[in-house]
């Protein structure tokens, strides 16, 4: 086995420069009943510390996807 695993719902958010907007949109996510779910983080060659604001998350549901 690869170590991954198998999710029901994938949930893509695309985003460049987002500001505080990208923290809030995580967490609506993380709010949500059910849990079988990834989130893949496409960012899109953000400068405004994105970065920084998805390693205070720490779930391994969260994946960042970033283009330099």
């Amino acid at each position: 086995m690869d170590g991954s695993r198998s999710v029901l719902v994938s949930v893509v958010l695309p985003f460049h420069n987002p500001g505080s907007d990208l923290s809030r949109a995580i967490k609506s996510i993380l709010w949500q009943t059910f849990s079988d779910w990834e989130l893949l983080l496409l960012d899109d060659g953000s400068t405004d510390g994105a970065a920084k604001q998805i390693e205070r998350f720490c779930d391994s549901r969260i994946r960042l996807i970033s283009r330099e």
